[in-house]
């Protein structure tokens, strides 16, 4: 179940409190921090934005309407309705030719004008739009990048906002590659402003914020149009919500994102530690509190931006003041995260004291060390007096890998390594009578080449083995790669133990670029694959067979499908998702 995020007090007794979810989650799907119940079914509203512009922005219609940044980072915009946010609204509308009044929802006013905008602590900046109009609408910006695309698979900007256009099929493909969700895993409703909104659990939902933030697995085309997206955001902060907002102190930072939703939805990435989060509160009452919750998790998750932090803190005034204006009560944010701390723990290294230690433990003292010569030839140097009573030899740390093992000319008691056999006895023609040191048989150095190391003494002085190659096994142990780091984070990892267990239908998402525009308008089959097109008559529409396994396309009605013969209108192709069927089927 939910636990209590912030605690409202009047006086010094607990009024009300909210409650909540949260989930962070890193970009290769692990559970790093939770709190609450993260498997919760929960609608993304308007934190879905970042993923709704990528099918136009692939699309290419910001390039050829030559829309600039600003004009971009409005399409991801939750706007307040000031000023700056029309001027630039009216702007993507002269440019596309687009016409406000065919958004399908109704005129309002501008939100820096609302009750939350008498909270924030700067509003020094905010300029609401006298009156009402659908751009004061905080989703005029998406609308528009809505239509843009519609208009350009179907030559109108009519029918946007249904589940079944081509719009919208785009988007819930977006956001199950993203979320790694099938899509008959995701919920859909309408949203506050018309169109269809996506519920789908927290973790998911964190998981696509992570996935947006280190799109690793992702093509190389999809992840620059992220990037772009991005720049866009990071260059124009004020034009996600308003000046001084949580999101506008956020995503100043490169390395971070956030992307609010109605009703109590917060979503952020955190780029360096390639981390998603999502937040939940259960009574939807978020926007004043947005800045506390999100400063306490920076903090829990040891993020170093103290700067930021701060002015988090300081976004909405915590006090309550009652009508007289005397202040009475405070706010305040009171949860501590189920943290899996291994994420933060780095592979253990030397350190100078182990040096040390190494050091003290060892019996080779100073007068040992003068006897040993490291430019010398020969595979050891012993002490002249036991030089022709004891014979030592070389340990093989890579028995019976390189072939037929023989004895040294020059060191008849020391077994070479030598690869100029094979291991069944055949001769190596590529490296005859070498061994791994780049010697020959009899021990001497190849002329002209450079040994890469000698060998060092077996023995010590008081006849203790030395292990060869230590050096390099520490340096080994030091140097590890990002994969078994994670695979030692993982070992004791939250989500094998109380937090979320795998799910048994996996989802396999295959080819993760999504070309809302196909430049190719026939479909091509192989093999022995049902005929894939046929030519309706009147229309020369191509309608993909759905039956045809070696592609899938989107079908259109003849109408709109004879469109496509009209320059500029191609073909759309849907996204390649394969999702496992549910057991009962």
């Amino acid at each position: 179940m939910s636990e209590i995020l912030i605690k409202e007090y009047r006086g010094n007794i607990v009024e009300n409190v909210h409650r909540g979810s949260i989930a962070v989650v890193s970009s290769t799907g692990d559970t790093i921090a939770y709190l609450g119940d993260i498997e919760k079914q929960t609608f993304m509203r308007s934190a879905s934005k970042p993923i709704q512009v990528l099918p136009t922005l692939l699309a290419g219609l910001h390039r050829r309407f030559n829309l600039t940044e600003e004009n971009v980072a409005m399409f991801n915009s939750s706007h307040w309705g000031s000023s700056h946010h029309i001027f630039v609204l009216e702007e993507i509308s002269r440019k596309t030719g687009i016409d406000p009044e065919d958004m399908i929802m109704k005129p309002c006013g501008s939100t820096s004008a609302s009750a939350l905008a008498m909270k924030l602590t700067d509003q020094s900046r905010l300029h609401p739009r006298d009156g009402k109009s659908k751009l004061q609408h905080c989703c005029s910006g998406k609308h528009f990048s809505l239509m843009l695309l519609q208009r350009e698979l179907t030559g109108k900007v009519d029918g946007y906002e249904q589940k079944d256009s081509p719009v919208q099929r785009q988007i819930i493909n977006f956001i199950s590659m993203l979320s790694q969700t099938p899509t008959f895993k995701i919920g859909l409703g309408i949203d506050g402003c018309g169109v269809p909104v996506f519920a789908l659990p927290l973790r998911s939902i964190a998981m696509s914020y992570a996935k947006l933030m280190d799109p690793f697995s992702l093509s190389n085309e999809l992840r620059e149009t992220i990037d772009y997206n991005f720049s866009c955001i990071h260059k124009y902060p004020e034009k996600i919500n308003d000046y001084g907002t949580p999101s506008y102190y956020i995503n100043q930072n490169p390395d971070l994102i956030m992307k609010d939703g109605s009703r109590g939805v917060i979503c952020m990435a955190i780029k360096s530690m390639k981390l998603g989060i999502a937040v939940k509160l259960e009574d939807g009452w978020t926007d004043e509190f947005q800045g506390l919750i999100i400063a306490n998790i920076l903090e829990q998750l040891k993020y170093e931006d103290t700067d930021l932090i701060e002015k988090l803190k300081n976004c909405y005034t915590t006090k309550l003041y009652n009508d007289c204006g005397i202040e009475v009560g405070h706010s305040e944010v009171d949860f501590k995260l189920t943290i899996d701390h291994t994420f933060f723990e780095k592979p253990e290294e030397y350190v100078d004291s182990d040096l040390e230690d190494l050091d003290a433990d060892s019996d080779m003292d100073a007068d040992d060390m003068k006897d040993y010569d490291p430019d010398a030839d020969s595979a050891f140097v012993e002490d002249e007096e036991d030089a022709d009573t004891e014979t030592d030899t070389e340990i093989d740390p890579f028995p019976d890998l390189w072939g037929e093992r023989e004895e040294s000319s020059d060191n008849p008691g020391a077994a070479a390594i030598n690869i100029g056999t094979l291991g069944n006895g055949t001769p190596n023609k590529d490296m005859p009578n070498k061994d791994m040191l780049g010697r020959d048989v009899s021990g001497k150095d190849v002329p002209g080449k450079d040994v890469p190391g000698k060998a060092v003494p077996s023995k010590d002085a008081s006849g203790n083995a030395i292990t060869p190659n230590k050096d390099k096994t520490d340096e080994k142990a030091k140097s590890l790669s990002p994969e078994e780091e994670r695979a030692i984070r993982n070992k004791k990892s939250i989500l094998g133990m109380t937090v979320v267990r795998p799910s048994t239908n996996r989802t396999v998402i295959s080819n993760p670029l999504v070309d809302p525009i196909s430049a190719k308008p026939k479909v091509e089959t192989t093999g022995s694959a049902p005929a894939a097109a046929e030519t309706t008559s009147g229309s020369g529409q191509a309608v993909a067979n759905e039956n045809a396994q070696t592609a899938t396309y989107t079908s259109f009605s003849a109408d709109a499908s004879a469109l496509t013969q009209i320059s500029g209108h191609r073909e759309i192709k849907s996204a390649n998702i394969i999702s496992q069927k549910k057991r009962d089927e």
